[in-house]
């Protein structure tokens, strides 16, 4: 799912300034829409990734306005998690149907079900499994 970058000369490394934001590694988009992709079934009608500030990376699934979406729910997980200690699964429910987000690393990982007799334990299930699947590839980024 991801590659680390090519280590540069001791020189360039040197002269160049460091930065905290840069990554750490390299991510491979494709291989993740294609696990969120997966996880598209009935009762689940899309996959979203974004980072904590609510960028859109990628997405799977038929969804309209992802962007906002992305957004929206970026900003009410740090809302929430100003207030908790460890934020780790949060369900939204819609007036068109349920959002569940879990945190994965610096990102957020978010399924939309727009069919309401969906169970809630399977949405959280879909969503943890992953997350298990890109922890460790999506935590070693940043």
């Amino acid at each position: 799912i991801f590659h680390r970058p090519q280590q540069r000369a001791a020189q360039s490394r040197a002269s160049r300034p460091t930065m905290d934001s840069e990554p750490k590694a390299f991510v491979n988009w494709q291989k993740v829409q294609e696990i969120l992709a997966k996880e598209i079934t009935a009762g689940v009608s899309s996959a979203l990734l974004f980072n904590s500030k609510g960028a859109l990376l990628t997405s799977a699934g038929d969804i309209k306005n992802e962007h906002i979406i992305s957004a929206l729910t970026a900003n009410i997980w740090q809302s929430y998690a100003d207030t908790q200690k460890k934020l780790n699964f949060m369900l939204i429910l819609c007036e068109d149907g349920k959002l569940g987000v879990a945190g994965v690393g610096a990102f957020r990982i978010c399924m939309y079900s727009n069919d309401f007799k969906y169970p809630l334990g399977l949405l959280k299930a879909k969503i943890e499994r992953v997350v298990a699947k890109l922890d460790k590839p999506l935590s070693s980024v940043y």
